[in-house]
């Protein structure tokens, strides 16, 4: 069997319901949705080339960090030319594992700085993202902050090229 990473993803689209002279403000789900919706990701792994990554103490900070680097789990060096498969990226609301934050991890797959482009993505504190990009460097998958220090935790699947 081919290594696999499993992920599930639900969404709830929640309205506010004002409060009025008779009743408190009240959240529902949507009515044109009308459900909790939600799936699956999966990735398995092609061939042997394709190995794990996981860090749990990646600290990036304000100003474009490289969210990858280092070695495989098996061992073996992360070049900057190997491509994602797939990505699993956890903002621990933290500074260092203890101090607490409420800075957003900015994710950006050119390279960029996350907190001036405007098609970074956002993963706030306590928040997780996942995803398999289409052939994405490792050298370009960077994170930035809104403010001090994120820690996070990543965990990947890399074609090692």
């Amino acid at each position: 069997m081919a290594d696999t990473a499993r992920g599930r993803i639900s969404v709830t689209p929640v309205v506010t319901i004002a409060a009025d002279d008779d009743a408190d403000s009240v959240d529902a789900i949507h009515h044109s949705v009308n459900r909790t919706l939600g799936g699956k990701l999966e990735y398995a792994a092609a061939d042997a080339t394709e190995k794990w990554y996981y860090k749990r103490t990646i600290d990036v900070n304000t100003g474009a960090d490289e969210l990858i680097s280092g070695n495989f789990t098996s061992g073996g060096s992360i070049a900057q030319t190997d491509k994602v498969k797939f990505l699993y990226v956890e903002n621990t609301g933290t500074t260092d594992g203890t101090t607490s934050t409420a800075a957003d991890l900015y994710l950006t797959f050119d390279q960029g700085e996350g907190n001036t482009q405007t098609d970074s993505l956002i993963v706030s504190a306590g928040e997780s993202f996942i995803c398999k990009p289409r052939d994405s460097q490792v050298g370009h998958i960077y994170g930035d902050t809104s403010s001090g220090t994120v820690r996070c935790f990543v965990l990947a699947i890399i074609d090692d090229i």
